[in-house]
């Protein structure tokens, strides 16, 4: 290039040779400025080297989490253009910089277009950016400062490849991230002393395995300390939520339709034979899928044999969901109970709505049911008013390649964040989408979630609107008197906590008592069912259990013979928590069943009635403020033994007692208590700062104690210094300092502080020192002498 340049340059001053030769053409100064040198050039290929590695690991990061491809063509071309840059630092290489300028406004460009557009997720649009500004920047890499700002983009891309994880797989690039950060910290330190290294190995690269070890162990603990104890406090303050715009989600189904595995199978099958395939859901047929259960389809059997024995399934991860609480993932609900099980009575696709989304993003306005939160007349404003409710964002990223065209969503969604130009509500306000849910689909969810309240829901009476009573209080004509026999017998055996009888005058109370009745008096087993020998709750009281879905369908018939109305409500339970991705990751075995009861304004609440499951299905009640510590010790507690956990809850317990009553005691005591709680307040801070000053001295003093005689005479000049009100400042290396009190100082301590300086340096990075202790000793005394 630099050839190419000299050559046009020469060209240029023989047509002008006709002018006088005093005049300097401003070829010349062109070729001038192509043949200097550039200063400060970093030198170190370690350096270099591992700040390459440092970037590559970030693109490959962000490649494994968020399935792209930048690593094929990114690295390899990042290589070969730091190997150029490397031969070309000392060279100005303006075409080259020009060059790699329109490159990057060109590629600005494209970004803002798809900016514009929304062809991607703005986190993958701009991971694309910095990489492609990376191999454009690695052309260019003369200085220490060049070689920073590809640092600075590898922590960007990181960054990024961190808020779209979703396994523990990013770990491993973390830890990788931070074996090679380390090093180029302490080479980086290196070369702003003007120490360069030119060699791998670790000592002339001033690097000590030992301590380095020591260091990334101290940094790994540090690390994960801190992120145990960070509060997970709420997020999602911002609208732009998560959605897939490259997973677009077209209309391949009716309206209403609901795509089983039977019809997926036929699909394939008539693809394979080049035939199309014409399906419908509407046929009543279960959902054969092998990873999930027969549990979504338009009418489920679940009184046959095996269609709950979910623990029989291989587990398989279905998706992964991050919300900001607990919360039961609702796929699914029925309002008739057809015997044998339960089916949507309103699928005919004239009772189906279609929606549209915003027309500028992915939003779409959801309708709240028919029936809504309406209420009874009798009931008082002050109570509709007082229910509480919370917004609650939910972001779901599909896993599984089989999951139908059913939308999971927890409570009411009123928003959701989808990639599609349509989607359709059913009566129950579940959700469907035109298609089958696509691997690795994410969408947003918002719901609103009731605060569930007893001292108000046992206010509330069973008054109900038309459509309440039409659709879900029906039972078969040919139920057995003894199933209503049994729920009144649950509820005259109702006792209060002291052994009681006591009388159920509301519905909260008894919604309750035959939940709990139904999980105390039955047991999981087998159910023989026979068709010809009634419907499916009946011979369950017969037989004194079954299956777990089937506890869920008796709680349901025996409230409806009372006159409560019910559903038969189809998801997912939360799942495992991961405390280190944030995530709640959903397995197929994770299917379940519940009932949800209907009650004036607070409308749809769920029970769960089977044994050895939480009676009431995990809410906003749920708190993960301090996930990883609840995690953490939850584990521990299932390693020790009893009495020692038992032990620890208690003491924790009373901490938590005593802290909780003083904060209610100064409460209760008004303006005293506030002026007494504030004098608390200030009396602990001081002491407490108190004690941490004299740790700090204390620390400090042993830690001086223990240096070499270079280190600690170092240490007592900046200590020294520090008090003079001539503090060192963190970014400046030893030379740096020295040179800048130069005018602070008298001659005689500005060579004190020098000569200290410089033994430092050769004892710290050269290894050159011999016995110098009373010249130090000496120094620091002319350094502290009154002038």
């Amino acid at each position: 290039m630099r050839l190419l340049l000299y050559i046009f340059c020469r060209a240029m001053d023989t047509i002008q040779q006709s002018e006088p030769q005093s005049k300097v053409s401003a070829f010349d100064k062109l070729r001038k400025a192509a043949t200097f040198t550039i200063a400060g050039v970093e030198d170190s290929i370690p350096l270099r080297s591992l700040v390459q590695v440092f970037v590559f690991i970030s693109i490959g990061a962000m490649d494994s989490v968020a399935n792209l491809n930048n690593s094929s063509w990114a690295i390899p071309l990042s290589a070969i253009a730091a190997v150029w840059a490397w031969y070309a630092r000392r060279k100005r290489n303006v075409i080259v910089k020009l060059f790699i300028a329109i490159a990057m406004i060109a590629t600005l460009v494209i970004f803002l277009n798809d900016i514009a557009r929304q062809t991607e997720e703005t986190r993958l649009l701009l991971a694309r950016l910095l990489i492609q500004l990376q191999v454009l920047h690695s052309f260019d890499l003369p200085r220490r400062k060049d070689l920073g700002y590809s640092i600075v983009i590898g922590l960007i891309l990181m960054s990024l490849a961190a808020t779209l994880s979703q396994t523990m797989l990013f770990a491993l690039w973390l830890i990788a991230f931070l074996l090679v950060g380390i090093p180029i910290l302490l080479l980086d330190h290196r070369s702003r002393l003007g120490v360069q290294t030119v060699s791998f190995q670790p000592k002339k690269m001033g690097i000590s395995l030992l301590p380095l070890s020591g260091l990334m162990a101290i940094v790994l603990v540090l690390g994960l300390t801190i992120f145990a104890f960070l509060p997970r406090l709420p997020g999602f303050q911002l609208r732009n939520f998560p959605v897939s715009v490259n997973l677009a989600v077209q209309r391949q189904l009716p309206k209403g339709d609901i795509l089983t595995r039977q019809q997926q199978n036929q699909q394939k099958q008539s693809r394979t034979n080049g035939t199309g395939a014409n399906g419908t859901g509407r046929t009543g047929g279960n959902n054969d899928q092998e990873t999930l259960p027969p549990l979504f389809a338009p009418e489920i059997d679940t009184a046959s044999a095996g269609a709950n024995q979910l623990n029989k399934r291989k587990p398989e991860l279905v998706m992964r969901v991050r919300s900001q609480a607990e919360l039961f993932w609702r796929v699914m609900s029925y309002d008739e109970f057809t015997g044998k099980g339960w089916r949507i009575s309103r699928n005919d696709p004239k009772q189906i709505r279609t929606i549209k989304r915003n027309p500028i993003n992915y939003e779409f306005f959801l309708p709240s049911p028919a029936y809504g939160f309406t209420g009874s007349k009798t009931l008082s404003n002050k109570l509709i008013k007082s229910v509480a409710s919370q917004e609650v964002v939910q972001t779901y990223t599909i896993t599984s390649p089989n999951f139908p065209n059913l939308v999971p969503a927890a409570a009411v969604p009123n928003r959701i964040f989808f990639p599609s130009e349509e989607l359709d509500i059913d009566q129950e306000g579940m959700i469907r989408a035109p298609g089958p849910l696509p691997e690795d689909l994410t969408y947003t969810v918002i719901s609103e979630v009731v605060e569930r309240n007893p001292q108000q829901l046992r206010q509330i009476p069973n008054e109900y609107p038309r459509v309440i009573r039409d659709y879900y209080l029906q039972v078969p004509a040919n139920l057995s008197p003894q199933v209503r026999d049994m729920a009144l017998n649950f509820l005259a055996n109702a006792k209060n906590q002291d052994g009681q009888a006591i009388a159920l005058d509301n519905t909260y109370d008894r919604v309750v008592q035959i939940a709990q009745s139904l999980k105390q008096n039955y047991a999981v087993k087998n159910l023989k069912f026979d068709l010809a020998n009634g419907d499916l709750v009946s011979q369950f009281v017969e037989q004194g259990g079954g299956e777990e879905s089937h506890f869920v369908s008796t709680m349901a018939v025996m409230l409806r013979s009372l006159g409560i109305p019910t559903r038969y409500v189809v998801g997912f339970s939360p799942g495992k928590f991961n405390p280190f991705t944030g995530l709640y990751e959903v397995q197929n075995i994770d299917t379940q069943s519940v009932v949800e009861v209907y009650f004036p304004v607070y409308g749809w609440l769920a029970f769960d009635p089977v044994p050895n499951r939480p009676l009431f299905p995990s809410s906003i009640n749920s708190d993960r403020t301090f996930g990883v510590l609840q995690t953490f010790w939850n584990w521990l507690a299932n390693l020790l033994p009893s009495p020692v956990a038992n032990f620890f809850r208690a003491v924790f317990g009373s901490i938590g007692k005593f802290l909780g009553g003083v904060i209610t005691w100064l409460v209760e005591m008004g303006w005293v208590g506030v002026a007494f709680g504030l004098a608390i307040a200030f009396t602990v801070g001081l002491g407490g700062w108190a004690l941490w000053q004299f740790m700090i001295w204390w620390w400090q003093l042993r830690r001086l104690q223990k240096m070499p005689i270079p280190q600690r005479t170092y240490q007592q000049m900046l200590q020294w210094l520090s008090e003079q009100g001539n503090p060192k400042a963190p970014h400046q290396t030893p030379q740096e300092y020295a040179a800048c009190l130069c005018d602070r100082v008298s001659a005689q301590q500005a060579y004190a502080i020098a000569q200290i300086t410089q033994i430092y340096q050769d004892w710290r990075y050269g290894n050159t020192l011999g016995d110098r202790t009373s010249e130090l000793k000496m120094l620091l005394s002319r350094l502290k002498a009154k002038i």
